[in-house]
């Protein structure tokens, strides 16, 4: 029998056996909202946060622009959870696009329709009938409880007068995500542009209930921790995020695991640069992310045909030395990579220009002489058109250069760009090449609407490639309302950054009622 002395000292050492070891919470965390009327709403950060405004500015980087994406319901196929899973991707875009808007997630729709009812519901509301070119699709898919369960316990009776005993119990629960791409021109997958990720949620009952969860998923772990108020629908938001950085990287092959911090020597990491390396190799498309990469990156001045020319030899070679790279070889892995991972080298003065006189190329060391006013026709196929009707327009210009197209949207009067658009993403028109818009790309150009009178276009023209020096209010995808009112000030815009002549044709369509 237990003297209450022992006793006493007994209670107290099962005291303090109960009270949990401090854990060091992660920055998945959220505090826990107060109990009653009193309680403020607390922003919902999670450990992929960080990773979404890095995608943010990749996508500004590698300059993505014009890229459409639908979202279908996503399901819990398991029927257990109830949790908003179509809403958290949804979120997640919406981080992952602030600054670089590369990206525009179209939703439509929230039940399980198929993707053919929503596309055809698309042209319909949509004034230029176009369709977002891919699908995202995902679910829920396995959800099991206390997969591994133990318990233990201790107890100790005073006497016949009390008792303590103290309880500890320990669980593990699996979550589940699979998501992937389709393309909706003809519903097939986009090849290795999926994300399958399972979650591991551990938690331990000793009166506070904290945990710690795992995110496993093509040999990558990330781990978090988790409390009592926030369960396994916080975990699924962490994965559900991480899917929207995985999906978006693999569809536009954009080094995405720098915003996961993994480092490039993770044996995944290489094996995803080795396969998109593959799928390009020995073909036009490879040679075409060179040029638009070293364009982005203003080593190169020239067309993105997949067509190597003197220009893009010059501006691989000065990308090379830049690097330090061996100045000599093939379009090989190890430069892949390196337009991938290394940071962006010092550009040249001005650009290698494909087709400039010998006078202003080379290393720049010569002054170039200033730049011949651009010469830009834009001619309609007929002036005078009944609402609906299609219209279609034609542009040239007398010398190499880089056009932007924009029409009054029939609906509202807001103007919209039409060229570049998702259809046809390079912007540089050859010298006397005429192009017909919208010609056989995907869309469509009504003319007017009920009371529209007359309708304007316009086409811009510039010698070089400004689009990512331009201000956020133009940076908006395409058939999209630009923040500026005139065509004016669309030209005055682009003349801030194009640092040489800018052309504005503009032409104006009568609509009639008969």
């Amino acid at each position: 029998m237990l003297t209450p002395a022992l006793a006493a000292l007994a209670v107290l050492a099962l005291t303090a056996c109960a009270a949990p070891a401090p854990q060091k919470r992660a920055a998945v965390d959220v505090q826990p909202a107060a109990v009653g009327p009193k309680a403020l709403p607390q922003r919902n950060l999670t450990h992929f946060a960080g990773g979404l405004r890095c995608m943010d500015d990749m996508l500004y980087r590698f300059g993505v622009r014009d890229v459409s994406v639908m979202i279908e319901e996503m399901q819990d196929n398991s029927r257990r959870l109830g949790a908003g899973t179509r809403d958290m991707m949804i979120s997640a875009f919406s981080d992952m696009t602030r600054r670089s808007r590369g990206v525009r997630l179209v939703t439509f729709g929230q039940d399980n329709q198929n993707v053919v009812q929503l596309l055809s519901m698309a042209q319909r509301i949509n004034d230029f009938k176009v369709v977002p070119q891919y699908d995202i699709r995902g679910s829920i898919t396995q959800f099991d409880e206390d997969v591994d369960r133990t318990q233990a316990g201790i107890g100790v009776q005073v006497a016949s007068l009390f008792g303590v005993r103290l309880d500890r119990t320990t669980q593990a629960s699996v979550l589940a995500f699979d998501a992937s791409v389709i393309t909706t021109r003809d519903l097939s997958l986009v090849p290795g542009a999926s994300s399958k990720n399972t979650v591991v949620v551990k938690r331990e009952d000793i009166g506070a209930g904290d945990g710690q969860a795992q995110i496993r998923g093509a040999g990558l772990t990330f781990s978090f921790g988790v409390s009592r108020n926030e369960g396994v629908a916080q975990s699924l938001r962490n994965m559900v995020e991480l899917s929207a950085i995985e999906l978006t990287g693999k569809l536009l092959r954009l080094p995405y695991w720098g915003c996961l911090e993994l480092p490039t020597d993770n044996p995944e990491v290489k094996r995803e640069m080795e396969d998109w390396f593959f799928s390009l190799q020995g073909s036009a498309e490879l040679t075409s992310f060179f040029q638009e990469q070293l364009r982005n990156r203003k080593f190169y001045d020239g067309p993105i045909d997949g067509k190597s020319n003197a220009a893009t030899t010059e501006a691989l070679a000065a990308y090379r030395r830049a690097l330090n790279l061996s100045l000599e070889g093939e379009l090989d892995f190890t430069l892949f990579s390196a337009f991938l991972l290394r940071p962006v080298p010092t550009p040249p003065t001005t650009p290698f220009v494909a087709q400039k006189p010998a006078a202003a190329k080379g290393d720049n060391a010569a002054v170039a002489a200033p730049p011949p006013e651009i010469k830009l026709a834009v001619n309609l196929t007929k002036t005078s058109y009944r609402p609906g009707d299609a219209i279609e327009l034609t542009v040239s210009t007398a010398q190499s250069g880089y056009v932007y197209c924009y029409v009054q949207s029939p609906a509202n009067g807001k103007i919209q760009r039409i060229f570049p658009n998702r259809f046809m993403r390079d912007p540089r028109i050859e010298a006397n090449t005429p192009l017909v818009l919208p010609g056989a790309q995907g869309f469509k150009i009504a003319a007017g609407a009920e009371e529209v009178r007359q309708q304007a276009v316009g086409c811009l023209a510039t010698e070089r490639e400004v689009y990512n020096d331009l201000a956020p209010q133009l940076r908006w995808g395409d058939f999209e309302e630009v923040r500026l009112g005139t065509f004016d000030e669309i030209r005055d815009a682009f003349a801030v950054v194009a640092k040489g002549p800018v052309a504005l044709v503009g032409a104006l369509i009568d609509v009639s009622a008969k």
